[in-house]
């Protein structure tokens, strides 16, 4: 089976969040099954510079309301021998970030992810010539558009499965009427069934309908965006009419960059059979950070965050509930920057709590990887979260995450319960406070009794979420899908 993954990003070049991830790991997962996958993506200059490339035939152009837009093909290898297709358009994507910088959102990004989308397309009908096509979120949504409504593409690949996978539905690249044409399809496409949205363009809208099938990154997200109207974010009657065709596919943790035993941005690595190492580790982090450290009688645990500074992530209620998980006896490490307002309260909060608190703004990747080797729990209060990968990395070093049961947290993580000794981590289902602190709580007392901690670390080392798994389970769904689209 030959598949060409669309995206706006991929790890570890061209990263803004979780996504770049997935991009990174899911292609050499399918090819380690026997696939032929590849990936398609704009010519970032951080790509360029770290990658050998080669122009693939002549420039080209797309036509985009009334202005042609001309760009290279450039080819590529990732190290792990991937081939790349990048769209090379210098003015688009020779940029300091991906989809904004400084805080503020680039302004045409309705014209250059539309043109992305477009120009993969018309690289994959002449280039890859894919089985399947494997768009990722809205950045690669025109994607699907061009496959099924664009005039010069519709024939040549009708037998080609379009396949969309949702990462986040709250950022669905809805854009202004005016900016239809850019689409280059008939205005009979911009309709209340395909995509048109309260009068304007839903490019994720109109992947959803015209794909042959819709995933996302998680099976409890997969529910929840079609039957809970707050996550469905106005989507969730266009989800639920895609029936047993959208999925949920939890995503896969990347074992070769995440894995304590062979991490060189960590103290000294360790394993389950060998854990002394992670205290070390600890000890190693609260020199660096200057927190104390606490006497051997006392039970002091570490808790580790790794976060946007995001209502979304649950920090407006870690806000309300500091004073509380303070009481508990903790300290609490967050690498996390966002929102302006909520940086401040937690800048305050580590003012008043010097011995317990330290918040680093920006993101630093190793000191992302010593968090996690240093924490003894790790938390996720998210108001939502699709899949969630940090979880899955926090359970290989050990730490044992405390989590709001939404999305991919839900399908990851479990309570323990020292009595039958099952359980992986702490979990809390209302969105409150209280039920945050109560779940924390929990995990403390858990940990103060050393014979039941050292059994929940040991369930925690033993989660395996391996992208082996992830990349079996998309082989079957995508085998079926064709299976459907060719008797259709």
């Amino acid at each position: 089976m030959r598949i060409a993954i669309v995206a706006a990003e991929i790890g570890p070049w061209a990263k803004a969040g979780g996504l770049a991830d997935v991009i990174g790991a899911l292609p050499r997962a399918l090819a380690s099954r026997g696939a032929e996958a590849c990936v398609i993506a704009p010519a970032y200059p951080a790509l360029t510079a770290a990658l050998e490339t080669k122009q693939i035939g002549d420039s080209r152009a797309i036509e985009m309301g009334g202005a042609n837009e001309s760009y290279r093909v450039l080819g590529a290898r990732t190290p792990a021998g991937i081939p790349l297709f990048l769209v090379d358009h210098p003015e688009m994507f020779g940029r300091a970030g991906i989809y904004d910088e400084n805080g503020k959102e680039y302004p045409d990004n309705a014209r250059r992810f539309i043109f992305f989308g477009r120009a993969a397309a018309a690289i994959a009908a002449d280039l890859a010539r894919p089985d399947v096509i494997h768009a990722h979120d809205w950045h690669a949504a025109a994607t699907v558009l061009a496959m099924r409504a664009e005039q010069a593409l519709r024939d040549r690949m009708k037998s080609t499965l379009a396949v969309f996978t949702i990462h986040n539905l709250a950022f669905q690249g809805i854009f202004e009427s005016h900016d239809f044409p850019l689409l280059g399809v008939d205005w009979s496409w911009y309709s209340v069934d395909v995509l048109e949205f309260w009068g304007r363009v839903n490019l994720m809208k109109g992947a959803i309908v015209l794909a042959d099938g819709v995933s996302t990154v998680s099976p409890t997200y997969a529910w929840e965006i079609a039957h809970d109207p707050e996550l469905g974010f106005g989507l969730d009657g266009v989800l639920r009419t895609k029936g047993d065709r959208l999925t949920g596919i939890l995503n896969g943790a990347d074992y070769d960059e995440w894995d304590p035993a062979r991490d060189h941005l960590i103290p000294k690595p360790y394993s389950p059979r060998r854990r002394a190492n992670k205290k070390y580790c600890l000890d190693v982090l609260r020199d660096d950070l200057r927190l104390p450290h606490p006497a051997k009688s006392a039970a002091v645990p570490m808790i580790g965050m790794v976060t946007r500074m995001t209502p979304q992530k649950g920090v407006d209620i870690l806000a309300d509930a500091l004073d509380a998980l303070m009481a508990l006896d903790i300290q609490l490490v967050m690498l996390a920057s966002g929102d302006p307002a909520l940086e401040k309260i937690f800048q305050q909060a580590g003012e008043r709590y010097p011995d317990r608190m330290r918040l680093i703004t920006g993101f630093d990747s190793s000191l992302a990887h010593r968090i996690m080797a240093a924490s003894n729990m790790f938390l996720m209060p998210s108001r939502f979260e699709p899949c969630g990968l940090t979880q899955m990395y926090a359970l290989r070093y050990g730490a044992a995450p405390i989590v709001r049961a939404t999305g991919g947290l839900r399908d990851t993580v479990s309570e323990f319960n020292p009595r039958t000794r099952t359980g992986n981590g702490f979990v809390f289902s209302e969105y409150d406070p209280a039920a945050l602190s109560g779940a924390v709580a929990r995990a403390v007392e858990i940990f103060r009794h050393p014979a039941k901690w050292q059994v929940l670390v040991g369930n925690c080392f033993r989660s395996d979420y391996s992208w082996d798994r992830a990349a079996g389970q998309y082989l079957q769904w995508f085998e079926r899908l064709r299976a459907e689209r060719s008797a259709g």
